[in-house]
């Protein structure tokens, strides 16, 4: 019933994520983003068929970001630079701007998110989305039976239920080392709630694309926007919240 692979790639990631936690090194932190941006960006950029959309400018907004210890700000403002570009050249459509869009200016909310408020809200983050995307899987698997949304058929209404109530608990454990208990509870929430919406919007974007999987990178779980889209979006939330 079980994928073996997808569990295995997963508690591989799951290390991986400790580990980087645990070392918390700027420059280690600052080239994981880079990369992670540069495969994330070469993926979009497939998936919405941008052609001249740049990677290479897309971590020069990175890197000057992160400098400026501005990053998302940084990417809005180029985003509509670019955007102005395109409209005085009369592009025939704005599909270039899409990599921008999804998932380079998420990407810098993230890294926002590790600079201004710390690895352990990081960590927190991942915790809660992570156990919002397990617990909906399992739970999914074992007793869901009404499909959730025509976005995401595969999903279930009991499986993102059940995603949402994992990811509240293991939010609330991880969230009061640092914050109160209420705190903790609708912070935890709240961000999984937005975790769904990711992972909702970019099923819409492959489906749009006719596409299974952003990538094929992560044996069992496809690309790397299969990984990080409900992490970027709910940094949004974390961002705000915390």
């Amino acid at each position: 019933m079980f994928s073996k692979t997808r569990i295995l790639s997963a508690a591989v990631m799951i290390a991986a994520i400790v580990i980087i936690a645990l070392v918390d090194n700027f420059f280690i932190n600052f080239a994981i983003f880079g990369v992670l941006l540069f495969l994330a960006f070469n993926e979009a950029k497939a998936m919405f068929k941008s052609k001249y959309a740049s990677v290479f400018v897309a971590l020069c907004i990175f890197i000057i970001g992160a400098f400026l210890d501005k990053p998302f700000f940084i990417g809005v403002i180029a985003l509509i630079l670019i955007l102005g570009y395109l409209v005085y050249k009369k592009s025939e459509n704005l599909n270039e701007l899409m990599p921008y869009i999804y998932p380079t200016l998420p990407i810098l909310m993230l890294y926002q998110v590790l600079t201004y408020e710390g690895m352990f809200v990081l960590f927190w983050l991942i915790v809660i989305v992570v156990a919002c995307d397990s617990g909906a899987y399992f739970i999914g698997k074992l007793i869901g039976e009404r499909p959730f949304s025509p976005t995401s058929p595969n999903k279930t209404l009991e499986g993102v239920i059940g995603g949402l109530v994992c990811a509240g608990i293991a939010g609330t454990i991880v969230g009061t080392f640092e914050f109160s208990v209420i705190k903790s509870i609708y912070i935890s929430l709240i961000v999984a709630v937005f975790a769904v919406i990711g992972d909702l919007l970019e099923s819409y974007f492959k489906r749009q694309a006719d596409i299974k999987d952003s990538g094929s990178l992560i044996p069992g779980h496809g690309g790397v926007l299969d990984r990080i889209d409900a992490i970027i979006i709910a940094a949004f939330a974390m961002a705000t919240l915390v």
